[in-house]
């Protein structure tokens, strides 16, 4: 007599929360990737959609009380109070900025911004499959396609940006390529496919080539030389990159004084206008060296003899100095440290990338980004997501 084990029935909650699931991550790794080449305004609409199927996700299949808590214990760490005691003293220098009403309303946005992600980080399952990973390196493959056949000859992709007589989307969505490529290497590796970690730095290499942006492809090499660092020596990769962030960060004035005075030479005929500012703000600050200019005091001040609106110092840690001064400066040291000592605690797939993505992020943002910029951040909780979802898979290695 024929027998047929017996079948549990299909819980169709579980059925659309892992559709809600692979759907939110589809938005946040492949889709947003994609849309920054041409629009930055909508990843800004796709990312709350994406954490929303998220939070939705977790409240089908029972996840969102430990979601709950996972976000208490993230908003209560060491490295998420520092962070919001150094917000906490930008909504302070409000005060006496020189246009609080503008620096008023973009602070929250900024806290928005950072809870979305921890948010959507908290929402993530803890144990993932190869196959969820799997779209982290699709993404960033579509992405850099994408990238290098707007730049071709004749490309009918050309100019599809929001700026295209100046590329601006282009070297964003650029930004953006060589921050998810390190999690899309560690996918990868995780796997035991070097052969595929290979031809998508490749691919990335050429995209950026095409970008012709001498500081996306700087931070990416940089990027290359941490990652293979990490893979072999983690810790002392970590090391490395967070005493090159806060010697960046304490030493910017001096280095920007260094390079307005003796330094040009060394920067192609583009960086003469960044050199002229990073001369006009390191010799603005002793006038309000402590406590700063006030939160985004840069798009108010003017720079130069003609009185040139600053808009941006073009360098983080300057707009640190110049914004909320010494104080800033120390409160952001201290983010910065805890943060860089969780990353050597930690043991998992995700170390080494998450230490290449870090020093890619440190050059672009002390050699041409301002510090809160919406768009950066938006990149920078991209890539966090990606991050937290391969060390879900680096938790689930080691427990089997």
């Amino acid at each position: 007599m024929e027998r047929r084990a017996y079948e549990a029935p299909l819980d169709p909650a579980l059925a659309v929360s892992g559709l809600l699931t692979r759907l939110g991550l589809f938005l946040l790794v492949i889709f947003a990737p994609l849309l920054a080449m041409f629009s930055r305004h909508a990843v800004a609409i796709i990312v709350p959609i994406a954490t929303a199927l998220l939070i939705l996700a977790a409240a089908l299949d029972g996840r969102l009380p430990t979601a709950l808590r996972r976000l208490t214990r993230s908003l209560l760490s060491y490295d998420t109070l520092a962070l919001f005691l150094l917000m906490i003293w930008a909504a302070i220098t409000i005060f006496w900025t020189p246009q609080p009403s503008g620096a008023a309303g973009q602070l929250p946005g900024i806290l928005l911004v950072v809870l979305l992600f921890v948010v959507a980080i908290s929402c993530l399952k803890a144990n993932v499959r190869f196959s969820d990973v799997n779209l982290i390196p699709i993404g960033v493959s579509v992405a850099a396609i994408v990238l290098i056949l707007e730049f071709l000859p004749h490309s009918p992709l050309w100019g599809l940006g929001e700026v295209g007589g100046e590329n601006t989307e282009s070297v964003r969505a650029a930004m953006l390529l060589a921050l998810l490529i390190w999690p899309a290497v560690g996918a990868v590796l995780a796997r035991g496919r070097s052969w595929q970690a290979l031809l998508l730095c490749l691919v990335t290499i050429l995209a950026l080539w095409l970008v012709r942006n001498l500081v996306v492809f700087a931070a990416f090499i940089t990027g290359i030389l941490v990652m293979t660092l990490a893979l072999w020596r983690p810790r002392l990769a970590s090391r490395i990159v967070a005493i090159g962030a806060l010697a960046l960060l304490f030493l910017a004035p001096l280095v920007g004084w260094l390079m307005a005075r003796y330094g040009g030479f060394m920067l192609p005929a583009e960086g003469d206008h960044l050199v002229a500012i990073w001369r006009d703000v390191t010799y603005g600050l002793p006038a309000h060296l402590v406590a700063g200019y006030g939160f985004d005091a840069s798009s108010a001040l003017t720079r130069g003899v003609g009185g040139q609106l600053l808009a941006s110092p073009r360098n983080a840690a300057l707009q640190i100095w110049l914004e909320l001064g010494m104080i800033g400066v120390v409160l952001a040291a201290i983010a910065l440290w805890l943060a860089f000592r969780g990353m050597d605690r930690d043991d998992d797939r995700s170390t080494p990338a998450a230490l290449a993505v870090s020093a890619t992020a440190i050059v672009m943002m002390f050699t041409g980004l301002a510090a809160w910029q919406t768009w950066w951040l938006m990149a920078l909780g991209l890539t966090s997501v990606s991050l937290a979802f391969l060390a879900r898979l680096g938790a689930r290695r080691r427990r089997d």
